[in-house]
């Protein structure tokens, strides 16, 4: 039997744009621009005007960006 991780007992943490931003560097529209590309994780729509990226995402987005930084170089 395989040992994984029960992804659905793990509580999601949503972060609201400012925190994205913080952990990224971009600001808003460079955000909207790359999630609209499909390049960025995709937002979490709560409600009419509230929306949310799942943390998680967001980190391993730019923890696949640091990995391609080390095989470019």
């Amino acid at each position: 039997m395989q040992n994984t991780p029960n992804i659905a007992a793990q509580p999601t943490e949503l972060i609201a744009l400012p925190e994205v931003i913080k952990i990224t560097g971009f600001k808003t529209t460079k955000i909207y621009d790359m999630v609209n590309k499909g390049v960025f994780p995709k937002k979490v729509h709560l409600g009419t005007r509230s929306v949310r990226w799942v943390k998680a995402e967001v980190l391993q987005w730019t923890n696949d960006l640091m990995a391609a930084r080390e095989h470019r170089a």
